[in-house]
């Protein structure tokens, strides 16, 4: 692993720091490119995009403050300003409220923007995840001795043991699922239907690899990050039914 990339005096470029920046700015061309192509204003991509870089990083800040406790309770000054120690789905929850007000503010339809932010957001997700596994940064799996397993013994949190690469199984994932909403977003599919499949894989993804994961039980024998997938999964599920039968009823 690769944690830091350039390191003179002050100056020190990191690996996590650098992908997550990619993963952000590849997540806005392709937003920008999507509103434009759609008849929308494209300077709506450059206000989420400054509202949610921030509004991510504190979620996924406070999130994962809220999982370790202990540890934060230690170490409080050692944790929040670590460049380690964040919790996606944090991230995830308050970039969505902070992305429906915005959208709001701009007198859009909140699922339609949303729908064609899920491929961005895909995208997005898949290289920040490959940021998590260069940079080893700790969100790793269990001990395994399988063909799968990985040290890192040159992480930010270093392990020579092997375990699951979860991030690069989450980033493996989440780039496939980008590729097959880039065939989705072609068809005509009702309005919100496109964000809700997003929400629904990302949760049953997030909810699987949690198993293998080292994180600990929070509520009834499921981790934080579970609990939320399972949010995300219902919300999902829900949402999907109630279009199909409000686009049914409205037929009838």
């Amino acid at each position: 692993m690769y944690p830091i990339l350039f390191n003179y005096k002050i100056i020190t470029i990191g690996t996590y720091g650098l992908l997550l920046g990619t993963a952000f700015y590849l997540a806005f061309l392709l937003t920008e490119r999507e509103l434009r192509v759609r008849g929308k204003d494209p300077d709506l991509a450059y206000k989420l995009l400054i509202a949610i870089i921030p509004s991510a990083i504190i979620g996924a800040k406070i999130f994962h403050i809220l999982d370790n406790l202990k540890e934060f309770g230690k170490d409080p000054a050692g944790m929040i300003f670590s460049s380690a120690g964040l919790s996606v789905y944090g991230g995830f929850l308050l970039s969505f409220i902070v992305a429906a007000v915005i959208i709001k503010k701009n007198n859009e339809n909140i699922l339609e923007i949303f729908d064609l932010t899920t491929a961005p957001m895909a995208l997005g997700y898949g290289i920040g995840r490959l940021g998590c596994h260069a940079s080893g940064d700790g969100c790793y799996g269990i001990l395994t001795d399988s063909i799968f397993g990985m040290a890192y013994p040159n992480g930010l949190v270093p392990i020579s043991s092997t375990v699951y690469p979860t991030p690069l199984m989450e980033s493996f994932v989440s780039l496939l699922f980008f590729l097959v909403i880039l065939q989705l977003r072609k068809r005509d599919i009702k309005t919100g239907i496109l964000f809700f499949i997003y929400l629904t894989v990302s949760g049953a993804s997030r909810f699987m690899v949690e198993f293998i994961r080292r994180n600990p039980e929070a509520f009834w024998g499921l981790t934080q990050a579970q609990v939320i997938a399972v949010l995300f999964i219902i919300t999902g599920i829900a949402g999907i039914v109630y279009l199909n039968k409000r686009t049914s009823a409205a037929a009838a």
